[in-house]
């Protein structure tokens, strides 16, 4: 008897164990539980000198902005948005925005951002809200069938 009750809580430990483990790198889980930075300490360019930016949406299709004015107002939303490292490898999208200043080019996502070989996680809030619903908004003025099942309000 005591030899079942034995491996019955080894059996518990090696599980509890396994389901802690499977929540590091998701959203809200242990990996992803660093102090919040602001984007710009991590991308590697100013902001201010963007000069264009091609938008792929999650459903493959793209938008080049190159009007100076919508170029600044995606790189004003973007100065708010903080990140955490996180762990997490293999995501989906709802769309990654690729940010060209002179030679060099930054890929930023909505969600997850892979710079310099680290992943970052897009914190949960109003300005990474913001930019979103400013992000799908541009699309859909160009593209109104774009993405139909999230609103701009809720965009993901």
């Amino acid at each position: 008897m005591r030899r079942i009750a034995a491996n019955v809580l080894l059996a518990l430990a090696v599980l509890a164990a396994a389901a802690s483990a499977g929540c590091a790198g998701r959203p809200g889980g242990p990996a992803s539980e660093s102090e919040p930075i602001p984007l710009t300490a991590v991308l590697g360019i100013g902001l201010d000198a963007v000069e264009r930016i091609e938008i792929r949406f999650g459903d493959g299709r793209g938008l080049a902005v190159t009007d100076p004015e919508t170029v600044r107002g995606i790189a004003d939303r973007l100065k708010a948005v903080t990140v955490r490292v996180s762990e997490v490898k293999d995501v989906g999208y709802l769309y990654f925005l690729d940010l060209f200043q002179g030679d060099q080019t930054r890929r930023v996502g909505d969600r997850y951002t892979h710079l310099d070989g680290r992943t970052y996680e897009t914190v949960d809030d109003d300005a990474g809200r913001a930019l979103n619903a400013f992000v799908l908004g541009l699309g859909r003025e160009r593209m109104p069938d774009l993405l139909p099942g999230l609103s701009e309000d809720d965009p993901g």
